[in-house]
């Protein structure tokens, strides 16, 4: 079995799931039981794109992944 990576900034966890794609999760919600996932940001020819849980229907798109990231700290 594979090690996905992990990055953790400011209260959030991105988690590796692909090459290309990263599970984003509050790590203050992790007092309380599990991290809540908060989002996803999946590279796409040199952008990030960001879907927020509860917009499925809504992404954003970002030149550099900390900039995706800063968007779901929000």
């Amino acid at each position: 079995m594979k090690t996905r990576a992990r990055l953790v900034r400011q209260a959030l966890e991105a988690t590796e799931i692909s090459s290309r794609e990263w599970r984003v999760s509050d790590t203050r919600s992790a007092e309380l039981g599990a991290p809540t996932v908060v989002g996803f940001i999946l590279q796409l020819d040199g952008m990030f794109e960001v879907t927020r849980i509860g917009r499925p229907g809504q992404r954003t798109y970002f030149r550099s992944f900390e900039a995706a990231l800063d968007a779901l700290r929000s």
